[in-house]
């Protein structure tokens, strides 16, 4: 009797576990499915910037003169756009590069560096200690990140006069490279 009062306990025993097993396997799988669907939504929600694409309008502070501006207001020459941070090596080193070309091309091209340095004291004290003339500006860096994906910085595009990206490419530049880039948006 013991015998089968103990098979009999072990083999409820075995299918509460395994039924148990099955509705973990199943809250596990929606989960994760769940999940994926979130990922999924979230990447779609943040645009892909590439050639091709208009460019998201953003509201920034140019640094120099306190004036508000729009991006879309830089429409009459091509826009050399710039992501970049105080705080950023990579981004850093690219700067005298984008003096370079600022100084060769600013008639025929807007050039805009815009920090998302999270606060607007950092660049407005970096950029005139270096002596950099370049535009520089700060806006929502939140939105301004999301509405370009900016996953990794120094990033720029080249934007044409109708507000299409011409050009993207996410990390720093040297003088060479940033001439075949802007060449790309002329």
């Amino acid at each position: 009797m013991k015998k089968i009062l103990t098979s009999f306990l072990l083999a409820l025993s075995l299918v509460t576990i395994s039924g148990f097993d099955a509705s973990l396997n199943t809250n596990t799988s929606s989960l994760l499915t769940k999940q994926k669907a979130m990922t999924i939504m979230s990447k779609a929600e943040a645009a892909e910037i590439n050639e091709g694409v208009a460019a998201p309008d953003f509201t920034f502070t140019d640094l120099a003169t306190g004036k508000v501006m729009n991006l879309s207001e830089l429409r009459d020459k091509p826009v050399y756009l710039n992501f970049w941070a105080t705080w950023c090596p990579p981004c850093v080193r690219e700067l005298p590069h984008i003096q370079a070309k600022y100084e060769q091309y600013k008639d025929k091209i807007h050039f805009l560096a815009i920090s998302l340095d999270g606060e607007q004291a950092a660049p407005a004290e970096f950029i005139p200690a270096k002596g950099y003339t370049f535009p520089v500006g700060y806006g929502n860096e939140r939105e301004i990140s999301r509405a370009y994906n900016v996953e990794a910085i120094p990033m720029s595009l080249m934007i044409d006069t109708n507000g299409v990206v011409k050009a993207k490419i996410v990390g720093s530049m040297d003088e060479t490279d940033l001439e075949r880039f802007i060449q790309k948006g002329l």
